[in-house]
Protein backbone atom coordinates (compact mmCIF):
# COMPACT_ATOMS: atom_id res chain seq x y z
CA UNK A 1 0.00 0.00 0.00
CA UNK A 2 1.41 3.25 -1.04
CA UNK A 3 1.40 6.01 2.04
CA UNK A 4 1.95 8.66 -0.34
CA UNK A 5 -0.84 9.72 -2.87
CA UNK A 6 1.26 12.62 -4.26
CA UNK A 7 3.88 12.86 -6.63
CA UNK A 8 6.65 15.32 -8.12
CA UNK A 9 8.11 16.17 -11.05
CA UNK A 10 11.79 16.01 -11.99
CA UNK A 11 12.47 19.66 -11.82
CA UNK A 12 10.81 19.59 -8.54
CA UNK A 13 13.07 17.14 -7.40
CA UNK A 14 15.94 18.91 -8.57
CA UNK A 15 14.90 22.19 -6.65
CA UNK A 16 13.97 20.43 -3.85
CA UNK A 17 17.63 19.15 -3.66
CA UNK A 18 19.13 22.36 -4.50
CA UNK A 19 17.68 24.30 -1.59
CA UNK A 20 18.18 21.25 0.33
CA UNK A 21 21.68 21.88 0.06
CA UNK A 22 22.13 25.62 -0.03
CA UNK A 23 20.44 25.10 3.63
CA UNK A 24 23.77 24.09 4.92
CA UNK A 25 25.15 27.59 4.49
CA UNK A 26 24.63 28.12 8.09
CA UNK A 27 26.45 25.14 9.28
CA UNK A 28 28.96 25.60 7.04
CA UNK A 29 30.39 27.94 9.27
CA UNK A 30 31.78 25.30 11.01
CA UNK A 31 34.38 24.51 8.31
CA UNK A 32 35.57 28.24 8.83
CA UNK A 33 37.60 28.30 11.76
CA UNK A 34 39.24 24.95 10.30
CA UNK A 35 40.25 25.94 6.92
CA UNK A 36 40.01 29.44 6.73
CA UNK A 37 40.99 31.04 3.63
CA UNK A 38 40.74 27.33 1.68
CA UNK A 39 37.16 27.01 2.85
CA UNK A 40 36.19 27.27 -0.73
CA UNK A 41 38.24 24.65 -2.03
CA UNK A 42 37.42 22.29 0.73
CA UNK A 43 33.69 23.03 -0.32
CA UNK A 44 34.78 22.66 -4.12
CA UNK A 45 36.40 19.09 -3.24
CA UNK A 46 33.24 18.12 -0.86
CA UNK A 47 31.00 18.71 -3.96
CA UNK A 48 32.86 16.55 -6.36
CA UNK A 49 32.74 13.86 -2.98
CA UNK A 50 29.34 14.46 -2.62
CA UNK A 51 28.67 13.84 -6.53
CA UNK A 52 30.58 10.49 -6.31
CA UNK A 53 28.23 8.98 -3.84
CA UNK A 54 25.51 10.58 -4.87
CA UNK A 55 25.95 7.80 -7.77
CA UNK A 56 25.68 4.97 -5.11
CA UNK A 57 22.46 6.36 -3.90
CA UNK A 58 21.14 7.08 -7.20
CA UNK A 59 22.09 3.29 -8.61
CA UNK A 60 20.03 1.96 -5.33
CA UNK A 61 17.01 3.93 -6.28
CA UNK A 62 17.28 3.32 -9.85
CA UNK A 63 17.97 -0.93 -8.81
CA UNK A 64 14.89 -1.04 -7.01
CA UNK A 65 12.26 1.68 -8.62
CA UNK A 66 9.24 2.59 -6.89
CA UNK A 67 10.68 1.29 -3.64
CA UNK A 68 11.97 4.09 -0.41
CA UNK A 69 14.99 3.26 1.43
CA UNK A 70 12.98 0.90 4.05
CA UNK A 71 11.82 -1.01 1.71
CA UNK A 72 14.95 -0.91 -0.42
CA UNK A 73 16.36 -2.39 3.20
CA UNK A 74 14.02 -5.33 3.64
CA UNK A 75 14.71 -6.56 -0.41
CA UNK A 76 18.39 -6.47 0.40
CA UNK A 77 18.57 -7.80 3.84
CA UNK A 78 15.97 -9.42 4.49
CA UNK A 79 12.74 -8.74 6.80
CA UNK A 80 14.58 -9.24 10.01
CA UNK A 81 17.99 -7.47 9.26
CA UNK A 82 16.23 -5.12 6.97
CA UNK A 83 14.65 -3.45 9.77
CA UNK A 84 17.79 -3.29 11.59
CA UNK A 85 19.58 -1.27 8.62
CA UNK A 86 16.33 0.89 8.60
CA UNK A 87 16.06 1.71 12.17
CA UNK A 88 19.88 3.24 12.38
CA UNK A 89 18.68 5.59 9.23
CA UNK A 90 15.44 6.75 11.17
CA UNK A 91 17.73 7.27 13.72
CA UNK A 92 19.88 9.44 11.12
CA UNK A 93 17.15 11.30 10.31
CA UNK A 94 15.88 12.08 13.55
CA UNK A 95 18.62 12.97 15.03
CA UNK A 96 19.42 15.53 11.94
CA UNK A 97 16.14 16.87 12.32
CA UNK A 98 17.16 17.51 16.36
CA UNK A 99 19.87 19.30 14.96
CA UNK A 100 18.10 21.59 12.56
CA UNK A 101 15.46 22.24 15.02
CA UNK A 102 18.16 23.90 16.97
CA UNK A 103 20.15 25.46 14.51
CA UNK A 104 16.65 27.31 13.47
CA UNK A 105 15.90 27.82 17.11
CA UNK A 106 19.71 29.59 17.87
CA UNK A 107 19.65 31.37 15.21
CA UNK A 108 16.03 33.24 15.38
CA UNK A 109 17.14 33.43 19.06
CA UNK A 110 20.69 35.37 18.52
CA UNK A 111 19.87 36.99 15.35
CA UNK A 112 16.22 38.10 15.16
CA UNK A 113 14.37 37.73 18.62
CA UNK A 114 16.61 37.58 21.21
CA UNK A 115 14.08 37.91 24.14
CA UNK A 116 12.12 34.99 23.00
CA UNK A 117 12.67 31.68 24.68
CA UNK A 118 13.97 29.27 22.23
CA UNK A 119 11.79 26.10 23.24
CA UNK A 120 8.85 28.29 21.76
CA UNK A 121 11.25 28.98 18.46
CA UNK A 122 11.20 25.57 18.13
CA UNK A 123 7.58 25.00 19.03
CA UNK A 124 6.17 27.34 16.13
CA UNK A 125 8.27 26.23 13.67
CA UNK A 126 7.88 22.34 14.03
CA UNK A 127 3.97 23.39 13.93
CA UNK A 128 4.58 25.00 10.46
CA UNK A 129 6.66 22.02 9.06
CA UNK A 130 4.33 19.38 10.54
CA UNK A 131 1.61 21.20 8.41
CA UNK A 132 3.76 20.91 5.65
CA UNK A 133 4.53 17.43 6.15
CA UNK A 134 1.23 16.46 6.74
CA UNK A 135 0.40 17.88 3.17
CA UNK A 136 2.81 15.57 1.79
CA UNK A 137 5.92 15.41 -0.16
CA UNK A 138 4.11 16.98 -3.65
CA UNK A 139 3.03 20.33 -1.35
CA UNK A 140 6.61 21.01 0.32
CA UNK A 141 8.19 20.28 -3.34
CA UNK A 142 5.92 23.35 -4.61
CA UNK A 143 7.36 25.34 -2.10
CA UNK A 144 11.30 24.60 -3.43
CA UNK A 145 10.74 26.64 -6.63
CA UNK A 146 10.11 29.70 -4.49
CA UNK A 147 12.75 28.98 -1.82
CA UNK A 148 15.55 28.41 -5.19
CA UNK A 149 14.42 31.65 -6.40
CA UNK A 150 14.84 33.92 -3.20
CA UNK A 151 18.13 32.14 -2.14
CA UNK A 152 19.50 32.60 -5.59
CA UNK A 153 18.66 35.97 -5.79
CA UNK A 154 19.82 37.17 -2.52
CA UNK A 155 23.33 35.48 -3.07
CA UNK A 156 23.83 37.14 -6.40
CA UNK A 157 22.59 40.88 -5.16
CA UNK A 158 24.75 40.55 -2.36
CA UNK A 159 27.67 39.43 -3.92
CA UNK A 160 27.07 42.44 -6.62
CA UNK A 161 26.78 45.14 -3.80
CA UNK A 162 29.72 43.46 -1.64
CA UNK A 163 32.37 43.80 -4.83
CA UNK A 164 33.37 46.84 -4.20
CA UNK A 165 34.36 45.90 -0.58
CA UNK A 166 36.10 42.26 -1.30
CA UNK A 167 39.50 42.04 -1.07
CA UNK A 168 41.18 38.90 -3.43
CA UNK A 169 44.35 38.94 -1.08
CA UNK A 170 41.98 37.03 1.76
CA UNK A 171 42.37 34.10 -0.82
CA UNK A 172 46.26 34.02 0.00
CA UNK A 173 48.20 32.02 -0.33
CA UNK A 174 46.50 28.83 -1.48
CA UNK A 175 46.98 25.77 -0.28
CA UNK A 176 48.72 27.14 2.98
CA UNK A 177 46.40 25.47 5.72
CA UNK A 178 47.67 22.29 5.99
CA UNK A 179 46.47 18.74 3.98
CA UNK A 180 45.17 17.21 7.34
CA UNK A 181 43.19 20.44 8.17
CA UNK A 182 41.86 20.33 4.72
CA UNK A 183 40.70 17.14 4.60
CA UNK A 184 38.82 17.60 7.93
CA UNK A 185 37.12 20.66 6.77
CA UNK A 186 35.95 18.72 3.59
CA UNK A 187 34.70 15.82 5.74
CA UNK A 188 32.78 18.38 7.72
CA UNK A 189 30.94 19.93 4.90
CA UNK A 190 30.45 16.58 3.34
CA UNK A 191 28.18 15.79 6.65
CA UNK A 192 26.37 19.29 7.00
CA UNK A 193 25.28 19.66 3.55
CA UNK A 194 26.47 16.51 0.75
CA UNK A 195 25.69 13.74 2.13
CA UNK A 196 22.72 14.59 3.18
CA UNK A 197 21.15 13.80 -0.52
CA UNK A 198 20.84 10.52 0.98
CA UNK A 199 17.49 11.70 3.04
CA UNK A 200 15.90 11.78 -1.21
CA UNK A 201 16.09 7.99 -1.31
CA UNK A 202 12.12 8.39 0.60
CA UNK A 203 11.46 10.86 -1.97
CA UNK A 204 12.28 9.30 -4.95
CA UNK A 205 9.75 6.92 -5.38
CA UNK A 206 7.16 9.22 -6.10
CA UNK A 207 8.75 11.25 -8.91
CA UNK A 208 6.55 10.80 -11.79
CA UNK A 209 9.12 10.44 -14.25
CA UNK A 210 11.72 7.51 -12.22
CA UNK A 211 14.32 7.80 -14.94
CA UNK A 212 15.17 11.34 -14.77
CA UNK A 213 16.24 10.42 -10.89
CA UNK A 214 20.18 10.96 -12.05
CA UNK A 215 19.52 14.14 -13.87
CA UNK A 216 17.53 15.68 -11.46
CA UNK A 217 19.12 14.74 -8.22
CA UNK A 218 22.94 15.54 -9.74
CA UNK A 219 21.58 19.07 -11.71
CA UNK A 220 19.95 19.92 -7.93
CA UNK A 221 23.59 19.12 -6.25
CA UNK A 222 25.16 21.42 -8.66
CA UNK A 223 22.92 23.96 -8.55
CA UNK A 224 23.08 23.56 -4.47
CA UNK A 225 26.76 23.57 -4.48
CA UNK A 226 27.45 26.65 -6.61
CA UNK A 227 25.36 28.15 -3.89
CA UNK A 228 27.28 27.56 -1.50
CA UNK A 229 30.84 28.24 -2.98
CA UNK A 230 29.78 31.59 -4.14
CA UNK A 231 28.01 32.35 -0.49
CA UNK A 232 31.99 30.93 0.44
CA UNK A 233 33.85 33.64 -1.43
CA UNK A 234 31.80 36.02 -0.96
CA UNK A 235 32.14 35.83 2.81
CA UNK A 236 35.84 35.17 2.42
CA UNK A 237 36.46 37.94 -0.04
CA UNK A 238 34.57 40.46 2.39
CA UNK A 239 35.30 39.58 5.82
CA UNK A 240 38.76 37.79 5.10
CA UNK A 241 40.53 36.48 8.66
CA UNK A 242 37.08 37.58 10.25
CA UNK A 243 35.11 34.44 8.97
CA UNK A 244 36.96 31.72 10.95
CA UNK A 245 35.65 33.95 13.90
CA UNK A 246 32.30 35.29 13.80
CA UNK A 247 29.70 32.97 14.09
CA UNK A 248 27.59 33.44 10.83
CA UNK A 249 29.88 34.27 7.94
CA UNK A 250 26.94 35.31 5.70
CA UNK A 251 24.83 37.68 8.19
CA UNK A 252 28.39 39.40 8.93
CA UNK A 253 29.53 39.62 5.52
CA UNK A 254 26.63 41.55 4.03
CA UNK A 255 26.10 43.55 6.88
CA UNK A 256 28.89 45.53 5.61
CA UNK A 257 27.05 46.62 2.52
CA UNK A 258 26.38 50.50 2.73
CA UNK A 259 25.62 51.72 -0.04
CA UNK A 260 24.58 55.92 0.51
CA UNK A 261 22.90 55.12 3.48
CA UNK A 262 19.97 54.00 1.54
CA UNK A 263 20.89 50.46 1.09
CA UNK A 264 22.27 49.07 4.08
CA UNK A 265 20.72 46.17 6.72
CA UNK A 266 20.55 43.73 3.95
CA UNK A 267 21.21 40.72 6.59
CA UNK A 268 17.56 40.60 6.94
CA UNK A 269 17.30 39.45 3.41
CA UNK A 270 19.73 36.91 4.04
CA UNK A 271 18.27 35.81 7.60
CA UNK A 272 14.81 35.41 5.88
CA UNK A 273 16.39 33.14 2.85
CA UNK A 274 18.60 30.84 5.12
CA UNK A 275 14.98 30.52 7.65
CA UNK A 276 12.67 29.48 4.37
CA UNK A 277 15.82 26.98 3.42
CA UNK A 278 15.85 25.91 6.75
CA UNK A 279 12.22 24.78 6.96
CA UNK A 280 13.26 23.33 3.40
CA UNK A 281 15.45 21.06 5.07
CA UNK A 282 13.98 20.37 8.42
CA UNK A 283 10.36 19.45 6.64
CA UNK A 284 12.39 16.74 4.16
CA UNK A 285 13.57 15.31 7.14
CA UNK A 286 10.52 15.74 8.72
CA UNK A 287 8.79 13.54 6.39
CA UNK A 288 11.58 10.96 5.71
CA UNK A 289 11.05 10.34 9.45
CA UNK A 290 7.43 9.35 9.95
CA UNK A 291 6.90 8.24 6.75
CA UNK A 292 10.16 5.50 7.38
CA UNK A 293 8.13 5.00 10.49
CA UNK A 294 4.83 3.74 9.27
CA UNK A 295 6.53 2.24 6.47
CA UNK A 296 8.21 -0.43 9.08
CA UNK A 297 5.25 -0.18 11.43
CA UNK A 298 3.05 -0.99 8.04
CA UNK A 299 0.65 1.56 9.44
CA UNK A 300 -1.82 2.92 6.42
CA UNK A 301 -1.11 6.43 7.05
CA UNK A 302 1.94 8.20 8.38
CA UNK A 303 0.01 11.35 9.51
CA UNK A 304 -0.87 10.38 13.11
CA UNK A 305 2.85 10.02 13.32
CA UNK A 306 3.47 13.84 12.74
CA UNK A 307 2.76 15.65 15.93
CA UNK A 308 4.05 12.54 18.23
CA UNK A 309 7.63 13.04 16.11
CA UNK A 310 7.49 16.60 16.00
CA UNK A 311 7.16 16.51 19.71
CA UNK A 312 10.12 14.25 20.57
CA UNK A 313 12.45 15.57 18.10
CA UNK A 314 12.17 18.80 20.13
CA UNK A 315 12.81 16.83 23.21
CA UNK A 316 15.97 15.74 21.87
CA UNK A 317 17.24 18.70 20.91
CA UNK A 318 17.12 20.31 23.85
CA UNK A 319 18.71 17.45 26.08
CA UNK A 320 21.31 17.13 23.13
CA UNK A 321 22.71 20.46 23.23
CA UNK A 322 22.61 22.97 25.83
CA UNK A 323 24.72 25.13 23.73
CA UNK A 324 25.61 26.27 20.18
CA UNK A 325 29.08 26.04 21.40
CA UNK A 326 28.56 22.57 22.22
CA UNK A 327 26.54 21.52 18.93
CA UNK A 328 29.75 23.38 16.87
CA UNK A 329 32.14 20.83 19.14
CA UNK A 330 29.70 18.02 17.96
CA UNK A 331 29.61 18.86 14.57
CA UNK A 332 33.48 19.55 13.93
CA UNK A 333 34.71 16.05 15.68
CA UNK A 334 32.44 14.20 16.76
CA UNK A 335 29.01 13.34 14.38
CA UNK A 336 31.12 13.71 11.01
CA UNK A 337 32.47 10.11 11.89
CA UNK A 338 29.91 9.40 13.93
CA UNK A 339 27.66 9.44 10.26
CA UNK A 340 30.56 8.21 8.14
CA UNK A 341 28.87 4.39 8.47
CA UNK A 342 25.53 5.86 7.09
CA UNK A 343 26.43 8.40 4.16
CA UNK A 344 29.60 6.07 3.14
CA UNK A 345 29.68 2.62 4.47
CA UNK A 346 26.25 1.02 4.96
CA UNK A 347 24.96 2.62 1.40
CA UNK A 348 27.70 1.07 -0.28
CA UNK A 349 27.56 -2.33 1.44
CA UNK A 350 23.89 -2.31 0.31
CA UNK A 351 24.45 -1.87 -3.26
CA UNK A 352 27.31 -4.53 -3.12
CA UNK A 353 25.00 -6.92 -1.40
CA UNK A 354 22.55 -6.16 -3.82
CA UNK A 355 24.62 -6.70 -6.70
CA UNK A 356 26.00 -10.44 -5.08
CA UNK A 357 22.67 -11.52 -4.38
CA UNK A 358 21.35 -10.56 -7.94
CA UNK A 359 18.29 -8.99 -7.06
CA UNK A 360 16.40 -7.68 -9.91
CA UNK A 361 16.93 -4.34 -11.37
Amino acid sequence: MKLEKGEISSSQLMLLVGSFLQGGLLSLSFAYAISRQDTWLAVLAALFIGLLFALVYIALANRFPGKTLMQINDLIFGPFLGKLVSIQYLYLFISSLSVYLWFIGDFVLTYLMPETPIILIMIMFSLLCAYAVRQGIEVIARICFIAIIVTSLVILITFALLIKDMEYTYFLPIFEVPIGELIQSTHIIMHVSFSEVLVFLMVIPYMNKPKQTKKSVLLGMLIGGLGLLTATIRNIAALGPLSAIVTSPSLESVRLIDIGKVITRLEVLVAMAQILLLFIITSVLYYAVVLGIAQITKLRSYKPLVLPIGIFAITLSLISYESSMQLRYSSRYITPIFTAWFYFILPLLSLLVAKLRKLPK
